[in-house]
């Protein structure tokens, strides 16, 4: 599996864990509203806080890195 397919996985899983558990666990308790606009303060929310992966080039060779709201640093996996 390349490093682009997998950064894409690793957004799509943090994306929608973190969604579910806003969606059900959290907002679901909090705010007490119909499903489509509590699912879209939940996509809004996670897409926010959900870790981001990029694939870049450094010195010819592929990178997976990982940057998050939360750190100013990048962090390589």
């Amino acid at each position: 599996m390349s490093l682009k397919t997998k950064s894409i996985l690793y957004n799509f899983i943090c994306f929608v864990s973190l969604f579910l558990v806003l969606r059900y666990l959290i907002l679901g308790y909090i705010i007490k509203t119909d499903g489509l606009w509590l699912a879209v303060i939940s996509a809004v929310i996670a897409s926010i806080f959900a870790p981001k992966f990029f694939v870049v080039q450094d010195k010819g060779e592929e990178k997976l890195i990982m940057k998050t709201i939360f750190s100013k640093d990048i962090k390589e996996l």
